[in-house]
């Protein structure tokens, strides 16, 4: 896993800022490392994704989890349209990868600034 740097972050319109200690794992292993560490540790851990979002959902006030390394389709069956992601994966990008599939998100508007993130792990 990267190391842990410390750097101020803020949502895409800036009015949510924090300068919490990040970590940026490279598979969902170093994931659980990461939350195994610091529960071991007695501290608290946020997942970020692109920080699409104008509230403090993604403020971090301990260690950031920074998911932008985990991004792209694990599998997608076109026939049953399941398609499972990395937790990283900008919208944008999906949305694309699954246009390339003959695939798409039903009501999935992604504007704005540069696509929000999927959250929720694999």
């Amino acid at each position: 896993m990267r190391s842990r740097r410390r750097h101020t972050w803020s949502n895409w319109a800036g009015n949510v800022t924090d300068s919490a200690e990040t970590l940026a794992p490279r598979t969902p292993e170093e994931v659980a490392e990461a939350v195994r560490s610091a529960a071991g540790e007695g501290r608290r851990i946020r997942p970020v994704g692109s920080g699409h979002s104008f509230t403090a959902v993604a403020q971090a006030d301990d260690l950031r989890l920074d998911l932008h390394h985990l991004s792209g389709i694990v599998s997608a069956d076109r026939h049953t349209g399941r398609v499972r992601v990395l937790a990283g994966t900008p919208l944008r990008v999906l949305n694309q990868a699954l246009d390339w599939l003959g695939l798409a998100m039903p009501n999935c508007l992604v504007k704005g600034p540069i696509g929000q993130c999927v959250k929720t792990l694999v």
